[in-house]
């Protein structure tokens, strides 16, 4: 198994080496922060793991409208570069803006995150964990007397003294992005005294890292390994993605970030979410990833977040959003990255959305998620 090791002495001369480095932390920390703002397809730098190509992929059918130059032009607007739109298995409409096409690799961000909670949803039905109730310390040690389970991380509730903030080069969001052993932020956790486990919702790139290194521990193995037996050949993919990795010995998979795939196999992706992940977890953790279409997982007041509404919600791993499409108020449910990418299901309507974004949408995703899906039903007629 790969685990990263412990640094007692090595963190105190790091500490007193950290005039000398500084210059290069910031640099490096600039670096990720580009290729959050800028560039988000596969630019092939740095170190990189390989989840292989499934023998047997999902078919992917003709689209069925084509897509008018108004909705080029749509999309343009809103920095989208990939646009997928299906009914069941049936393709609505596929479109592309700039060099992008099918075969573009593209970074996903945080939906990395939902395919690391699935893979705990499939040890729990194995029975290597025994429930999301499951104290973490049981497989990562240094988590002893903290309280925290699996159920906290796939909420992101712990109590973690952490905030995501990848627009700074010298935050602990760029560590995470950049550094070849960040192996202190995992293990060794800073908790916040004046908080509880489960008391309050803040999305981490950490705690996918956590959850990531735990399930590493749980099945023995790298977590590109399992997320592929467990996820990436469930959903059939059809072409190799790529998951950047620290560079040296340990080659521990960035989990937050870094993991890149192409538009389609995004798609299938939420096509796995609502059909064939529930051979994969039990129906109870599938209730938790689907939230307000099984009646769980749990909506924002607007207090416990500076970004959230009472209209977007989180459960285990994946976002949930309401909004109005064809004069009534619907649910989906899905996985969202930093910038605009996002995979979506709307089951009252069985229609998946798969998109590919520099920045999230002007008006907001729920917007476009609203203007696209009524073209695509007018499109069904």
């Amino acid at each position: 198994m790969r685990r990263l090791l412990q640094h007692g002495t090595a963190i105190i001369a790091m500490a007193s080496a950290t005039f000398l480095f500084g210059c290069e932390a910031v640099e490096n920390g600039e670096v990720a922060s580009q290729r959050l703002l800028k560039g988000h397809a596969f630019h092939g730098e740095g170190e990189y793991v390989e989840l292989a190509a499934s023998t047997a992929e999902r078919s992917f059918s003709r689209p069925l409208a084509p897509t008018t130059d108004a909705m080029k032009e749509f999309l343009w607007d809103n920095n989208v570069r990939a646009l997928i739109v299906s009914q069941g298995n049936d393709v609505v409409f596929e479109s592309y803006t700039g060099e992008h096409d099918e075969t573009t690799l593209w970074n996903m961000h945080g939906i990395s995150t939902t395919m690391i909670s699935t893979a705990v949803g499939a040890a729990i039905k194995d029975g290597k964990i025994q429930s999301p109730d499951e104290y973490i310390s049981l497989h990562l040690p240094e988590y002893g007397g903290s309280g925290l389970t699996w159920r906290h991380l796939l909420t992101m509730t712990p109590n973690i003294r952490y905030r995501e903030t990848p627009f700074s080069p010298v935050s602990q969001t760029a560590r995470l992005f950049t550094d070849d052993d960040f192996s202190d932020l995992v293990h060794q956790p800073d908790f916040n005294p004046e908080s509880q486990p489960g008391d309050e919702f803040q999305y981490s790139s950490l705690t996918a890292q956590i959850m990531a290194e735990a399930l590493e521990a749980v099945y023995d193995a790298p977590i590109e390994r399992i997320i592929t037996n467990e996820v990436w050949f469930p959903m059939r993919a059809e072409l190799a993605a790529k998951w950047a990795v620290t560079e040296g010995e340990d080659k521990q998979a960035r989990a937050g970030y870094g993991l890149y795939m192409t538009s389609r196999d995004m798609w299938r992706l939420g096509r796995f979410l609502a059909t064939d992940v529930k051979h994969q977890v039990d129906p109870e953790f599938l209730a938790e990833m689907q939230g307000p279409v099984a009646g769980k997982g749990r909506f924002f007041r607007r207090t416990e977040s500076r970004l959230l509404s009472e209209n977007w919600g989180y459960g285990f791993g994946t976002w949930f959003v309401k909004f109005p499409l064809n004069g009534k108020l619907v649910a989906g449910y899905g996985s969202i990255g930093f910038g605009g990418q996002t995979v979506l299901n709307v089951p009252a309507y069985d229609m998946t959305i798969a998109v590919m974004a520099q920045i999230p949408p002007h008006g907001g995703r729920a917007a476009f998620f609203q203007s696209v899906l009524e073209h695509a039903l007018n499109q069904e007629g």
